[in-house]
């Protein structure tokens, strides 16, 4: 009876041991690393250099002259503030799209996500 109860230690002291080799505490770490990265970091500094690029583009390069209130590149700006990047990209594209010459034009606002946090401009 001894025996066994010294082989069961002994096999509860290996299976602890076992947690805490470093395969399952990388693998852990790295998929914890790899959501932190992708929420904190690159989807807002994404968010931000998309933005930004639309702006270079409304100082730099856009003549103003749109159709449609507000114009179509501040529209993909609000769009990618209120939704997302992905969505906010597709949105825009819709829009420009809309925006030709046989278009009447007019106030389109950009649609508003609720509940969703936001940068500020």
């Amino acid at each position: 009876m001894p025996h066994s109860q010294e082989m069961s230690e002994r096999y509860s002291e290996e299976r602890n041991l076992s947690a805490l080799t470093p395969g399952p505490l990388l693998r852990k770490n790295a998929q914890f690393l790899r959501i932190f990265l992708r929420r904190k970091i690159f989807k807002p500094y994404f968010k931000g250099l998309c933005i930004r690029m639309i702006c270079f583009y409304q100082k730099y390069l856009s003549h103003g002259t749109c159709l449609y209130t507000p114009t179509c590149s501040e529209y993909t700006k609000r769009c990618i503030n209120n939704l997302g990047v992905l969505p906010g990209i597709v949105c825009g594209m819709w829009r420009i799209l809309r925006c030709n010459p046989l278009s009447k034009g007019g106030i389109d606002p950009a649609p508003e996500a609720p509940f969703k946090k936001k940068w500020l401009l």
